[in-house]
């Protein structure tokens, strides 16, 4: 009979094997001094470098070892997901494999849940990314609390700890967002925070560019909410209202002063407004359509080559 397991700790990684020796012996000494039953889940997201054979080598010797390998690169939130799914541990934790988040700050996670908390959240006490990363997460954080609004309290941090019950609430969600952060928030259980360290990248690059900040801003965007409906809406009444002042200036003008304004200039300009508004609003449907498309066609959020237990 296999014993139940306390503690499941899932590490989504994606070329990050400079990293991973180092990850894995912190790991150990902090969970091996909980007096808990671990498992440490590594979700290979796939990787293009040595990070498999690396997490394989760890497997050999130790059987708290489980790995989970995509059959391509899914992206971070996939393979969050994936990890979730498949860990067994009444309580889990979540945590980034290049060493920002540092293992030793696990056990304050832990303590902070009490009866009535579920999900325990972290803020750093200092952010040691560069500039424009720093900029980014805080636009991203105003973006999701203006869509959350005052009923929900948005932590975009992905070192959190949570009980079993979260991750069931998440996997009965079927939209496709799966943006765990803003997920995990608009579901509204009954959260801790804390405050914890934050280390800089000492080994390998971030995976976290502009564009990517850029697309899980329009994912948190079109996925919880329909603001930009409302835009093209607003828009749309714009650009009507524009065409009939435009129309009234030109008539009074012509009947009040007997002045005819050049047309070819005028019309070429208001074409340019009116076609403009209309492209955007068009762009803005498609988005939406284009979610709808992705749900009906129901693919997997990731597709697994292997689990190696």
């Amino acid at each position: 009979m296999v014993e139940p397991v306390e503690l499941s700790i899932v590490i989504p990684v994606f070329n990050e094997g400079p990293a991973l020796e180092e990850l894995y012996a912190r790991l150990k000494r902090v969970c091996d001094n909980l007096g808990r039953s671990y498992e440490l889940v590594f979700v290979d997201d796939g990787s293009r470098d040595n990070s498999v054979d690396v997490l394989r080598q760890f497997k050999v010797c130790d059987p708290a070892v489980r790995i989970v390998r995509f059959t391509r690169n899914f992206g971070q939130q996939a393979a969050v997901l994936a990890g979730f799914r498949l860990s067994k541990g009444g309580l889990v934790v979540q945590l980034d494999s290049d060493l920002q988040h540092p293992p030793e700050e696990i056990p304050k996670l832990l303590q902070a849940f009490k009866d009535n908390v579920d999900l325990v959240t972290t803020v750093p006490r200092k952010r040691r990314d560069g500039l424009l990363r720093v900029a980014g997460s805080k636009f991203l954080l105003w973006v999701g609390q203006l869509i959350l609004g005052p009923n929900g309290r948005l932590n975009l941090s992905s070192f959190r700890a949570m009980r079993r019950s979260v991750i069931e609430k998440i996997d009965a969600c079927s939209d496709r967002s799966r943006y765990m952060a803003v997920l995990m928030s608009w579901l509204g259980v009954p959260t801790a925070e804390v405050e914890v360290e934050h280390d800089a990248r000492a080994k390998g690059k971030t995976k976290y560019g502009i564009a990517a900040l850029i697309k899980l801003a329009w994912d948190m965007i079109s996925g919880f909410s329909h603001f930009p409906l409302r835009i093209v809406t607003y828009l749309g009444f714009l650009g009507a209202l524009a065409g009939f002042v435009l129309m009234a200036f030109l008539t009074y003008q012509r009947v009040v002063h007997g002045i005819l304004v050049e047309g070819f200039i005028l019309l070429s300009a208001a074409f340019a407004f009116f076609a403009g508004v209309q492209l955007l609003c068009v762009g803005i449907l498609g988005e939406y359509v284009g979610r709808i498309h992705l749900q009906i066609q129901g693919r997997p959020d990731y597709v697994v080559r292997e689990v190696i237990e």
